[in-house]
């Protein structure tokens, strides 16, 4: 596991910059005909849908005098400010202020958008205003194929960490801590000797242990599957998203093909996974530096930690290049 990447000059706004791609900023259910409004990298959005049920999402302040959004309302699917009902379409421009109805709307009246969509049961958003050149090409959320297996049942769960996103990913591509700090759980019956295979496919980091396959997928994704063929399966399913520097959000399901119609075993599921989930939070909210140092050399290394060196080397490659991004 030698450092192989070439690092550059170490740069103070590192740690405040994060990957330009789809993020999770809630789930479906939530959002009915009432607006809703999340932050995302920094940045506060308002939710809703327009008049065909689509999901839109728009600065969440009023260009006339700031008021939020999200306290308004939803009429012919356009977004109306509670305040002096001004209203904007999907596209954010303003299309009626009532005090002037006969007066030309000026291009200061019009505000940002940024595109979104529901998949997989959430909502997701790309944080980069709509209309820019580089969306071109845009694709949707790249998402695991097995939450799209309609025999799964799958039962929500979610969590905020105070912790940078990148400690957030290491502690799920981490199997050395299983049976020390999930001893209680997950890892009731796991060795604290670690052999494990891991490779790199693009993207894609697997790591196999047991007779379980963990998939993290750059930048925001992370999925475990059996290897095995078996009738029953379970899957778990988890998704970054950084609210702040140091503040991550975590959308995760809790996958099964049995005992779909049991009543309440959605809740145990998700119950339990959230469980699993705290038993981790401390421990990473501990952690310093706050986001993984600027170089492996900085921090110990053995070779159970491989899957988290290939991530930081990852993260390396995405500090030092030219990928998209955007800064909290």
């Amino acid at each position: 596991m030698s450092d192989t990447i070439l690092y550059r000059e170490i740069k103070e706004s590192d740690q405040r910059v994060f990957p330009l791609a789809w993020y999770a900023v809630g789930w479906s259910k939530e959002l009915s005909s009432k607006p809703i409004k999340r932050r995302l990298l920094g940045k506060d959005v308002v939710l809703y849908r327009d008049s065909a049920g689509a999901l839109q999402a728009i600065h969440a302040y009023c260009p006339h005098r700031g008021a939020d959004l999200s306290l308004g309302s939803c009429r012919g699917g356009q977004l109306r400010c509670a305040y002096h009902a001004w209203t904007f379409d999907a596209d954010g421009r303003c299309i009626d202020i009532p005090a002037h109805p006969e007066r030309a709307i000026p291009e200061f009246a019009h505000t940002v958008v940024y595109p979104a969509i529901e998949r997989a049961g959430l909502l997701w958003v790309y944080p980069q205003a709509k209309g820019d050149k580089s969306q071109e090409l845009l694709l949707e959320p790249q998402l695991f194929a097995e939450l799209n297996d309609p025999t799964f049942k799958w039962a929500a769960y979610d969590a905020k960490w105070n912790a940078h996103l990148t400690r957030v990913i290491e502690s799920v591509i981490d199997v050395a801590h299983v049976p020390i700090v999930h001893r209680k759980t997950i890892g009731k019956n796991s060795s604290v000797e670690i052999r494990i295979s891991f490779e790199t496919e693009g993207d894609d980091i697997l790591v196999s242990n047991g007779g379980a396959q963990l998939k993290y997928r750059f930048p925001q994704q992370w999925i475990l599957t059996p290897i095995q063929e078996a009738k029953n399966k379970f899957i778990n399913y988890v998704t970054f998203t950084p609210i702040e520097e140091e503040i991550t959000a975590i959308y995760g399901y809790a996958g099964r093909n049995f005992a779909t119609f049991v009543p309440g075993m959605n809740y145990l599921f998700s119950k339990y996974s959230s469980r699993v989930l705290e038993e981790d939070r401390d421990i990473v909210e501990s952690q310093h530096p706050r986001p993984i140092p600027e170089a492996l050399r900085m921090e110990a290394h053995v070779p159970a930690d491989g899957p988290q060196v290939r991530f930081r080397q990852r993260w390396y490659k995405f500090l030092a290049g030219n990928e998209p991004r955007i800064y909290v």
